[in-house]
Order: C-alpha cells, then sequence, then structure tokens
C-alpha cells in the first residue's frame, strides 16, 4: 500500500487557477478560431490579407494565449478582475500587433483597425473575469 498523502505545508495555499488557466486559455483559443471563422464569412474577407506565411496567425494566437494564461493568473487573486481584464485585452491586442510588426509594418498597420483582431482583444475580457468569479466562490 502507498503512504498517505501528507497535509498541504501550513501557510502555503494551493493555486488551482493555474491549470485552470491553462485549460481556459485554450478554450479561449478555440472561440476565438471560431469567431474569426465566422467573421470571415460574414465580412467576406480573411483574417489576414497581406501575404505572410502559413504560420503568422497561429503564432499570434498563441502568443495571446500565453497573455490569457497569465491574465488569469494574475487576475484571480486580485480583489477585483476590471484591471486584470482590461490589461488582458489589451496585452492580447498589443501581442498579435507586436507579432504583425515583426513580420512587417505594414502587416501592423492593417492588423491595427481589423475586426479579428478586435474580437480577440474583445474576447479576451471573458477569461479572467470569469476565473475570478469562480475561484472566489470557492
Amino acid at each position: 500500500m502507498s503512504a498517505p498523502t501528507p497535509p498541504p505545508e501550513p501557510g502555503r495555499r494551493p493555486h488551482p487557477e493555474r491549470i485552470a488557466g491553462l485549460f481556459v486559455a485554450v478554450v479561449w483559443a478555440a472561440l476565438a478560431f471560431a469567431v474569426f471563422g465566422v467573421l470571415a464569412v460574414l465580412l467576406d474577407r480573411d483574417p489576414v490579407e497581406q501575404p505572410v506565411g502559413p504560420y503568422f496567425g497561429l503564432a499570434a494566437i498563441l502568443l495571446s494565449l500565453g497573455v490569457i494564461y497569465l491574465g488569469i493568473v494574475f487576475t484571480v487573486p486580485a480583489r477585483r478582475p476590471w484591471l486584470g481584464a482590461l490589461a488582458t485585452a489589451a496585452g492580447v491586442y498589443l501581442v498579435i500587433l507586436a507579432a504583425a510588426a515583426i513580420v512587417d509594418t505594414s502587416l501592423a498597420l492593417a492588423q491595427a483597425g481589423s475586426p479579428f483582431v478586435l474580437a480577440a482583444a474583445l474576447l479576451a475580457l471573458a477569461p479572467p473575469i470569469a476565473c475570478w468569479a469562480y475561484f472566489r466562490t470557492r
């Protein structure tokens, strides 16, 4: 038989939001891809109309996924979620623009007003608020 699990050290609180943040960030990325698809059909345009490599969109979303994760981890312990949610949305917007600027400045300028980037930033408001609300009740 295995030994019983020792009790947690006094003064150390577990951080379940770190694991949950990974799952929520992945769900955000999947939802962002779905919204991009719907917007592409409704607007009859591509998310990136400039000639770029096939991995630019994936790289931008993966970088944004990291921002979402950090936004969740830093917002959950806060007293109020609003600043963390706004910082997360701004971070997603700026990370996508920074990734575009690395490729080409004209791409960054085109992405700055893109409805796809704005949709990603708006969707980024929800994960920190939702995780904050969930872990407040626990």
